[in-house]
């Protein structure tokens, strides 16, 4: 007995030495992530302070592109005095002070800088060798020229009223550029943001041949006959061609023929990447479903391009065009179909078993990232009927969805 308290006795200590040096190596462990953390703190400290103090003009003149502004220059550099800690609101003071007699818009000052030298400046421009217009159009604007003759060839006279009275401050300066056009022409501000991402900040505003004023021209007299899905569609579409046909133009052409075009399109991208299996995570929501007497309803996210194609090919609508919008996280597609119920047999207690039978009828459901149920069709893409509304809602409530404005 005492030969096995003694092995015992040894196994007790052994684990309590174990245990000592595993305390020892994590407290180790902890002294050096916090020299390491308190390392990095200081040196984020330095670098903080280093950017966050009043430096001198001499050494803001670095910043800037001064040699060609120099000849504009109306006041003395050693009479600048810094007032603000900020390295940004420091050297755009001192471009005011050197330059500005008249207020010019923010986005203008970054044609002054000379983004080579500055860290988390102004976003990447990339038409920046047209900085030395720019800065002609601030030195107008800033000593009292006239800056309609200034851009003459490049905008109107409405244009450039648009360009300095509500140019976005965050947009580079050609994207302004388009941003003034559009306004003037009509383009619902909710269209703003969507051609400038997908098509317009892509290409300066020389625009050789009109095609992107066709462009603004086609959304101003033809963006109410498109649904939302359908203006998502085209957008991405003559995104493409635009880029990739130098023949193609939008004169002329009315809102139902480049929608047909832009369904071509997106039909033969579709049949082109079949032959490649596309999946996605979606929302990956649980199996859901209701039985109502000898009905089932149930609810399917489809998750991969062939289940896209076999929904659209079924209701006979466009949805397989989804399938880059789907991959791409921004939404996803759902089918609510509602079956027969059969007795298949019995179960192990003796109950009825009942399988499915027949489809009775689909509607298919859109739903954005943010969770919002946009679109909800049917067969030829009718609306749905009120008994399939009332499932969706029951269906969406259980899975975190919200219904917003939307076609049903």
């Amino acid at each position: 007995m005492r030969e096995g308290g003694d092995i015992g006795d040894g196994v007790t200590a052994l684990a309590a030495t174990l245990r000592e040096r595993q305390q020892e190596e994590a407290e180790a462990r902890a002294r050096q992530e916090a020299a390491l953390k308190g390392s990095k703190h200081r040196l984020q400290d330095a670098r903080r302070a280093s950017r966050h103090k009043k430096k001198p003009a001499e050494e803001l003149l670095g910043y800037l592109e001064y040699t060609a502004l120099q000849p504009h220059q109306i006041r003395d550099v050693a009479a600048y005095r810094p007032r603000s800690y900020n390295l940004d609101r420091q050297i755009a003071d001192l471009i005011g002070h050197l330059f500005v007699r008249y207020p010019v818009p923010g986005f203008l000052y970054q044609a002054c800088i000379d983004a080579r030298k500055r860290e988390g400046a102004a976003p990447e421009d990339p038409f920046g060798y047209m900085h030395d217009l720019y800065r002609d159009w601030f030195v107008t604007l800033a000593q009292g020229g006239s800056f309609p003759r200034a851009v003459k060839g490049v905008m109107t006279a409405k244009e450039a009223f648009e360009f300095l009275s509500s140019g976005d401050p965050n947009r580079l300066v050609h994207e302004n550029v388009w941003l003034a056009k559009m306004k003037v022409a009509g383009v619902p501000r909710g269209l703003h943001g969507l051609l400038l991402e997908r098509i317009l900040a892509l290409h300066y505003f020389d625009d050789p041949g009109g095609r992107l004023a066709d462009l603004i021209r086609f959304y101003a007299r033809c963006h109410a006959e498109m649904g939302r899905r359908t203006l998502l569609e085209v957008t991405d579409f003559l995104a493409w061609k635009l880029g990739n046909d130098r023949a193609f133009s939008l004169k002329g052409r009315t809102a139902g023929s480049v929608v047909k075009l832009a369904n071509e399109w997106h039909l033969l991208i579709q049949k082109a990447r079949l032959g490649a299996n596309v999946e996605w995570d979606g929302f990956d929501r649980p199996y859901w479903s209701l039985r109502d007497g000898r009905l089932l309803w149930e609810v399917v996210e489809l998750r991969n391009n062939q289940e896209l194609m076999n929904e659209g090919r079924k209701q006979k609508h466009c949805v397989y065009s989804y399938v880059d919008w789907c991959a791409a996280g921004r939404c996803s597609i759902f089918s609510l179909r509602l079956w027969g119920l059969t007795v298949a047999g019995v179960d192990e207690a003796g109950n009825p078993a009942w399988g499915k039978s027949d489809e009775r009828a689909r509607v298919t459901v859109e739903v954005t990232a943010d969770r919002s149920i946009a679109q909800v069709r049917g067969p030829l893409n009718r609306p749905a009927t009120p008994e399939e509304r009332a499932v969706l809602g029951q269906w969406a409530g259980a899975n975190g969805f919200i219904f917003r404005s939307l076609r049903w």
